[in-house]
């Protein structure tokens, strides 16, 4: 149930971005008048539960959060899906708040460790995007550091090279290295 509950959440996420409307700014005096309404964080739009299925509004992203943790390889796969809505295209550095807050970024890491190649591949790529970020890369980058490593010696072919280009973002390998 959990599975098919956060792959809806991540259809309806997907649409989010499109759906957001803008914030609107009233009169002449727009630059030294706050606005009355907030945006939302990752969108920075307007975003309602019923109008755009924004998992902030819906306050589905600590629930989400929460199934990364456990040992459904499923449900977690999906989870980790739907999450990763909030960090596509234009939306990193916002999403990538929003993860943080949400204390996402940690569980993330773990998955590195997965024996399920398919949620390893998954954190690998939204680890590569995140770790593009100053802050994120100096906060978590640690963290990371060990399983990627671990990555680029036991992984996968294809993730192996994806794992050395995390590393060489967090300054470990350099972009020269054999591994690209």
């Amino acid at each position: 149930m959990k599975q098919n509950v956060a792959t809806s959440l991540k259809q309806f996420s997907e649409s989010s971005i499109g759906l957001s409307r803008p914030i609107k700014k009233h009169g002449i005096l727009v630059c030294c008048l706050a606005s009355s309404e907030t945006g939302c964080p990752v969108h920075l739009g307007i975003c309602t539960l019923e109008s755009s299925f924004c998992l902030v509004e819906a306050n589905a992203v600590l629930p989400l959060v929460r199934v990364l943790r456990e040992p459904d390889t499923g449900a977690c796969e999906a989870s980790l899906d739907a999450l990763l809505t909030l960090i596509d295209g234009k939306q990193l550095q916002s999403g990538s708040k929003v993860l943080a807050e949400a204390n996402a970024i940690g569980p993330i890491i773990k998955l590195l460790s997965s024996s399920f190649a398919t949620l390893q591949e998954k954190a690998l790529n939204a680890l590569e995007r995140i770790f593009r970020l100053v802050e994120f890369k100096q906060n978590y980058g640690k963290s990371a550091q060990m399983p990627l490593v671990d990555i680029t010696q036991r992984g996968p072919s294809g993730m192996k090279s994806v794992a050395a280009k995390v590393l060489a973002h967090l300054d470990v390998l350099q972009e020269q290295s054999s591994y690209f």
